[in-house]
């Protein structure tokens, strides 16, 4: 889109199509039995690269060979929210629910190759979506929201400089973290118990910041990059990738300790987002990729059980995940675009047990004459549960550059 220091910060139905071959099934997660078949579709070879990454633990599906399956059955589940079309070339990048009348989703607007887009916030009533009126100054981008209620609601975004904006239920009261400094990015925010935590990254270090008490603090400095931040219960995790190229998991308390996450060592490991269920029970997701170009590549799901980090394995061969959340240890949702199937969003669910998949509904046709091989698909995504009832909110957006659009559904 012609941002690469924003896209460095941004990193950012029920059928099976898996296994690495048309009769083949994926390989289950240790413990886990998925039952479902995968039905045949229409050739169709995706933009995003297939590449396999090494330094895979556990079970290895064998690199794949010949052409992408192209779409599959959609969930009837997942639908399409109306009123939600942000103007020009937008994406959202997250979305935050507080309940059944209270969600927000952020992104960008009116972007393009040869210029900026300006900061995008929705928020949903309860009947529909709205866009929400935004003046912060020399803003091009939110990436992330958390919202504690609906009069506590934190946003951060980046542009001259880097941002964050706090909504009380009337108006935004904007800051800068960093001052004026043009070498620091915000990446995402939690917000809990009346305290906000920051993950950003700089020139030379990333950092974990606190909000409290009407100010500012850094409480942790360290190298990598930072992508994600959850906060819960007296706990804050930060995920991102270490210097080393591999996962990274910070863990702090209420009390004011900080420590790195013993996680496996997996060489390519990057993780865009991380999700507390209970202090004994925490996931994080994204994907082992070969290089900084690459979108898509092996899945990535770490789980802490209290004592330590795992990988699991889940019924899916190449993907990139972007989202998790979860109403309880047995039901855990994941978002994100499977490599053969990239012009609809895949979903992974985990009810305690098993795993499962399906995949929101077609959001572009392929067509041969498209400015882009990518236009036809989805490029981003973002999940949250809408506390107190079984729905969930997605948003992202599909396609690149001029042709990209920004999409809600709803399951």
């Amino acid at each position: 889109m012609g941002k690469p220091w924003l896209a460095a910060v941004a990193l950012i139905g029920m059928s099976l199509a898996a296994g690495c071959g048309p009769d083949r099934t994926a390989a289950p997660a240790p413990g886990t039995a998925p039952t479902l078949s995968r039905s045949p579709t229409p050739p169709r070879t995706p933009a995003l690269s297939r590449t396999p990454a090494p330094g895979r633990t556990g079970s290895v599906s064998p690199a794949p060979s010949g052409t992408a399956t192209g779409p599959v059955t959609a969930s009837a589940a997942w639908a399409t929210a109306e009123g939600a079309e942000l103007p020009g070339s937008s994406a959202l990048l997250d979305v935050a629910a507080t309940g059944p009348r209270d969600a927000w989703a952020v992104g960008f607007k009116n972007s393009a190759e040869d210029r900026e887009g300006t900061p995008a916030a929705l928020r949903w009533d309860g009947s529909r979506w709205r866009e929400v009126p935004l003046a912060g100054d020399d803003l091009y981008r939110l990436e992330g929201v958390s919202a504690a209620g609906p009069d506590d609601v934190w946003v951060v975004g980046n542009g001259g400089s880097a941002s964050a904006a706090h909504w009380d239920g009337r108006h935004w009261a904007w800051e800068r973290p960093f001052g004026v400094a043009d070498d620091y990015r915000m990446a995402d925010v939690a917000t809990a118990g009346g305290t906000a935590w920051f993950a950003a990254n700089g020139p030379s270090k990333a950092v974990v910041l606190e909000w409290a008490g009407g100010g500012f603090r850094n409480v942790l400095s360290t190298g990598g990059a930072l992508r994600a931040v959850t906060a819960k219960d007296g706990h804050v995790w930060v995920a991102g990738s270490s210097e080393r190229n591999t996962p990274l998991i910070l863990h702090g308390t209420a009390a004011g300790g900080w420590e790195t996450a013993r996680t496996p060592e997996i060489p390519g490991g990057r993780l865009n987002r991380v999700w507390q269920i209970s202090p004994s029970e925490v996931w994080a997701v994204g994907e082992v990729v070969t290089g900084p170009g690459e979108r898509v590549g092996q899945p990535l799901v770490l789980r802490w059980d209290g004592s330590s980090w795992s990988r699991v394995e889940v019924p899916v061969r190449l993907c990139a995940l972007h989202g998790v959340t979860a109403s309880g240890p047995g039901d855990l949702w994941i978002s994100g675009v499977d490599a053969d199937h990239s012009g609809q969003v895949l979903f992974l669910r985990f009810d305690g047990v098993r795993w499962s998949r399906e995949y929101g509904p077609l959001l572009r046709a392929h067509d041969d004459d498209q400015q882009y091989a990518e236009t036809d698909d989805v490029n981003r995504t973002g999940i949250a549960r809408v506390p107190g009832t079984g729905a969930l909110w997605t948003v992202g957006s599909v396609g690149v550059g001029d042709d990209e659009e920004d999409f809600v559904l709803r399951r």
